[in-house]
């Protein structure tokens, strides 16, 4: 049912290319001073998984990734090679057009290996901070190299005062620890460094909750990181759920059961949000109509049961009492449904990979909504397998659906065993996870 979501995109239908380690040509950098880099053969290196821990910006909006390429059997940091090969094949340089792309390195790893075909213009290297308090001449002269290559430099320290000097003369992002200081600490911290350092730039991990975001970001923090973008906002509880959600979730229903196209607008016209809503999908763009729709009955037939039901899975995030982190938890969402039904299309049907791609857009609904899981499934005409992955985490769908929160949270030893079970390799696993981040971000802009 949710092949049409890469037609109504333009994304086409094509399989995901495959994750290799070739390298861009080297006619296509910039030159730039790179001291001493060891010409390496490109090698296929032990398995590792490519973490990436989603950065929230102060428009609540997910600006960019942490990455991290780890080993699956101990869950450490690759090695730099390893590290580099597997974020080139992944075009990290690509993705940093776009969005924040946060990698960390060891100055050593920077002057052995030539990173610089993973620079674009948003590339920020989380450069270890050297040991002791001064920076010997070896760890200058790789951060003034990576200034050189056209990247910005992030560094993180519990111990400010000690590496203060080296902060101020290269660092363009400071990572800090939310849970390691008191708040009248941190805003302390944060004048001062305003005061020393005004375009210095800060990026907090470890926020749990979305209060703590929220002071964050009026703090003029630039970006967070942390477990709270997943979590439900007990500020901002729905309680119940809205007109409009019932509205649309009563049309995904008969969509379900193959009511008529007809008594579905009726069941639209209950609600006037939705009635816009319908009609200004049939009248996008993207559908290319020569003339426009004038009524939400000509709208629905327009749109045709597939690509209503895609716009109706999308509405439900967009309706109601919709905040901002609404459109952070649809992309994680549509990430989750789009890597489950990409990595199901290699061992199941397309009905089945259809019921995957559902699993994994509802499976955020309750932190939506604000509401126990349970609430929301009542209101649902799903399968019973459908029903009890998202209830109970049990039956033959749960360890597919605790698989794609595994690849998102990072977990990667979870991956690898879960992967095993399931029997997955990992590198369809990394590949799935890469497209499917990509296809999400653009049918958020896209449906916007």
């Amino acid at each position: 049912m949710f092949g049409f979501i890469k037609r109504a995109l333009g994304l086409g239908g094509a399989k995901s290319a495959p994750v290799t380690c070739e390298r861009p040509s080297r006619e296509s950098q910039p030159p730039t001073a790179v001291a001493h880099v060891t010409t390496v053969p490109v090698r296929i290196s032990p398995p590792v998984i490519l973490q990436r821990d989603e950065i929230i910006d102060g428009r609540t909006r997910i600006g960019g990734y942490r990455f991290s390429a780890r080993r699956p059997e101990s869950e450490q940091l690759a090695d730099g090679l390893s590290t580099l090969e597997i974020l080139t094949a992944n075009d990290v340089a690509a993705f940093a057009e776009r969005r924040l792309a946060l990698i960390p390195l060891t100055h050593e790893d920077w002057m052995r290996y030539d990173y610089r075909p993973l620079v674009g213009p948003m590339t920020t290297f989380l450069l270890q901070l050297p040991d002791g308090e001064r920076a010997s001449e070896p760890w200058n002269e790789a951060a003034r190299s990576i200034h050189g290559a056209g990247a910005r430099i992030a560094l993180a320290s519990g111990d400010i005062v000690s590496h203060r000097q080296t902060i101020l003369a290269h660092a363009d992002y400071l990572l800090l620890d939310f849970s390691a200081q008191s708040l009248s600490s941190l805003e302390v911290l944060l004048r001062s460094l305003r005061q020393e350092k005004p375009g210095l730039e800060l990026i907090v991990e470890k926020v749990r909750r979305w209060p703590e975001y929220r002071y964050c970001v009026s703090n003029g923090i630039a970006y967070c990181l942390g477990t709270f973008a997943t979590e439900p906002d007990e500020e901002q509880q729905v309680k119940e759920i809205g007109q409009s959600q019932l509205v649309l979730i009563d049309m995904l229903n008969q969509l379900r059961k193959d009511a008529d196209l007809v008594d579905i607008a009726q069941i639209a016209k209950r609600d006037p949000g939705v009635v816009i809503k319908v009609m200004a999908m049939a009248n996008s763009p993207m559908v290319g109509l020569s003339q426009p729709v004038v009524s939400v009955d000509q709208a629905i037939m327009v749109l045709g049961r597939e690509q209503l039901y895609r716009w109706l899975s999308i509405g439900m995030f967009r309706s109601g009492s919709a905040s901002p982190r609404d459109e952070v938890l649809l992309e994680l969402a549509l990430a989750r449904g789009r890597f489950l039904e990409l990595l199901g299309q290699e061992k199941h049907s397309k009905l089945e990979c259809d019921e995957f791609f559902l699993l994994g857009l509802l499976s955020l609904l309750d932190s939506l909504l604000g509401l126990p899981m349970s609430a929301v499934v009542g209101k649902l005409n799903l399968l019973p397998v459908l029903t009890e992955a998202l209830l109970n985490s049990s039956g033959p769908l749960a360890r597919h659906l605790m698989l794609s929160i595994a690849v998102e949270k990072g977990h990667v030893q979870n991956v690898a065993r879960l992967a095993e079970e399931l029997g997955y390799a990992l590198e369809a696993i990394e590949s799935a996870s890469i497209e499917a981040l990509g296809w999400a971000e653009d049918a958020v802009n896209q449906t916007k």
